[in-house]
């Protein structure tokens, strides 16, 4: 009897203990926030936990229309005039909402709230109400970056055409990068303007991401140069020790480098949220004389990130040391170009290096490159017109034309300077692509070969030799005028590509009249076409 006692008495407490734990409300899921970690970059982690973040807004913030990407507890009020807002933040004192933050320029408001109701008293309307969104240090998550890539290492400016002192390149330039903030380095001179929007605990390391987008632009240091290295710096700080701030900090970080002065901007940042106030910021600064950078993102996804993807700011996608697409890269039909961003040589605080890997290294080489056209062009050029001469005089790359992988092309600096350089011969196989038969817009198909003229001087009677899976096919140019490029389509080879998903194939080209080309090591291309998806 006394050991069934026991029984029933040990059974009747679980049920009850089981009860108790079934009727009670559990603890509130705890937001993860990951320590910095250094990987092939100095990526950071993601600050608040998405789902956490969602969970909480659904169960809290009781807005039919809110945003599950947004911020929860939060909103931000843009007004249109000084007079209302003025008089908002008189009567915003006397309310339950909290003041985070404001921006005069924009006349705009960072509030935070326990619930929706608090707004009631104010009699705002709901229409001016706008999201705060997370913007973040792009990261490499889940998309692997493809077999067979080749690392920079200490090779970009190389690869960008560098070769001489560009000591002197980009003096008197002014470029804002806004990040985490730019700490002092052997490789960085002291011509650093630091505005600091989001300051750090005490005794917290800084997160390094902001430092190395700066040498990247600007490093003075032989071992370590940036592209424009006698640039003057703007470190404009958003971004926290765990790689997190909203797009009312970055819109914020915004106004504050065109109102320094700033002719360039570099944001390798990204965000998920397309915020007004972010767009109203880059209005702003562009109203101001400023053009724009923003990295794509790493994600693998078929748009940029935003303010990336805002049609006023120039997007940045990245490509490896053979001048290769990474897969991690964002495609967007709107994206402005490709450069460096693989396995890239950068600074890290406490003078050390780094291999920076992701479109937050790419876009910085075209902010120090439009920083050099502006100053070494004669007479030199304002950041509009540099940055359209960059654009200009980009290598083709992928399929003919502007495409959602490469952009405009490939970033090439030497060609941009030595637009005006007379007696520059330089023929390139620039791409190789293979275009699926498509009876519905009569065309056969074919291996397409693009040929570009990157010298400065007209090419007559010139020869493409185009070898697919064994088989030759000459082709003659009769001519080709500086900065112009040829398609050459050859309908052949699909029923291998077909059965084998893959094909063959090697194009070079040759002058007829013996000149001597500049870069014999672009004359010819080399490689394996896969069988590209109908999306291509």
């Amino acid at each position: 009897m006394n050991s069934k006692f026991l029984i029933a008495t040990l059974a009747l407490i679980i049920g009850l203990l089981a009860g108790w734990l079934l009727m009670g409300t559990p603890p509130e899921e705890d937001i993860v926030v990951q320590k910095p970690k250094l990987v092939t970059s100095p990526i950071v982690p993601v600050a608040p936990n998405p789902q956490s973040d969602r969970k909480l807004a659904q169960s809290s913030d009781r807005d039919n229309n809110f945003d599950p990407n947004a911020i929860p507890y939060e909103r931000v009020i843009a007004f249109s005039n000084e007079e209302d807002y003025r008089n908002f933040l008189k009567r915003l004192s006397n309310s339950k909402l909290r003041n985070l933050g404001t921006i005069d320029t924009l006349r705009a408001v960072r509030l935070s709230f326990d619930n929706l109701r608090d707004f009631d008293a104010l009699d705002l309307d709901p229409d001016d109400l706008e999201f705060n969104y997370p913007v973040m240090v792009p990261e490499l998550r889940e998309v692997e970056p493809q077999s067979g890539l080749v690392g920079f290492g200490t090779s970009a400016l190389e690869f960008l055409g560098i070769t001489t002192d560009n000591s002197e390149w980009g003096t008197g330039v002014r470029i804002a990068v806004i990040d985490t903030g730019i700490e002092s380095h052997l490789a960085l001179s002291d011509r650093i303007q630091h505005i600091n929007l989001v300051e750090l605990a005490e005794g917290v390391a800084p997160n390094s991401h902001g430092t190395s987008v700066a040498s990247l632009i600007a490093g003075t240091h032989p071992n370590m140069k940036g592209v424009s290295p006698g640039a003057d710096l703007i470190s404009v700080r958003v971004v926290d020790e765990t790689g997190f701030s909203s797009s009312f900090l970055l819109a914020e970080g915004i106004t504050a480098a065109a109102d320094a002065g700033a002719h360039l901007i570099n944001i390798s940042l990204g965000s998920t949220g397309n915020s007004p106030l972010v767009q109203q910021a880059v209005q702003y600064a562009i109203d101001r004389g400023a053009v724009i950078f923003a990295s794509s993102g790493n994600d693998g996804a078929n748009s940029s990130a935003f303010p990336g993807a805002d049609p006023n700011v120039y997007s940045v996608g990245a490509v490896d040391a053979l001048g290769q697409y990474v897969n991690f890269s964002n495609t967007d039909s709107d994206l402005a170009f490709t450069a460096p961003g693989y396995e890239v040589r950068a600074a890290v605080p406490g003078d050390n290096v780094t291999s920076f890997t992701g479109t937050s290294a790419a876009v910085a080489f075209p902010v120090g490159a439009v920083a050099a056209i502006m100053t070494q062009s004669d007479p030199p050029v304002s950041a509009q017109v540099a940055t359209q001469i960059l654009i200009e005089y980009v290598n083709e790359a992928g399929t003919p034309g502007a495409d959602p992988q490469y952009g405009n092309g490939v970033l090439n600096v030497a060609r941009a300077l030595q637009r005006n350089t007379p007696n520059i011969i330089d023929l390139a196989v620039a791409s190789q692509t293979y275009l699926l038969p498509d009876p519905a817009a009569q065309n056969s198909g074919g291996l397409q070969v693009v040929v570009e003229n990157r010298g400065t001087e007209s090419v007559f009677q010139s020869t493409v030799n185009i070898n697919i899976a064994g088989d030759n096919y000459p082709f003659n140019i009769q001519a080709l005028q500086p900065n112009e490029d040829r398609v050459v389509t050859i309908p052949a080879g699909f029923g291998q590509l077909q059965r084998e998903g893959q094909l063959s194939v090697q194009s070079e080209v040759s002058l007829s009249d013996g000149s001597n080309d500049l870069i014999p090591a672009n004359d010819r291309r080399d490689e394996v076409i896969l069988l590209p998806n109908d999306d291509n």
